[in-house]
């Protein structure tokens, strides 16, 4: 997976929602979560599964 192959913003948006699940905000990660759905592609979905499996930490 190459991330230059996300789509303009994708990567922002992962990042916030790593952020979120970390600080246990939902009002924030159902907000982040609908605009990766908007972006919709499998490349976005896979490196937000990628990222929160490597931040999977407690907070």
């Amino acid at each position: 997976m190459n991330e230059h192959a996300l789509p303009p913003g994708a990567r922002k948006v992962i990042e916030g929602v790593v952020d979120a699940v970390r600080a246990g905000d939902d009002v924030r990660i159902d907000r982040l979560l609908e605009q990766l759905v908007r972006i919709g592609t499998p490349d976005v979905l896979y490196e937000l599964r990628r990222q929160l499996a490597n931040g999977s930490g407690s907070p």
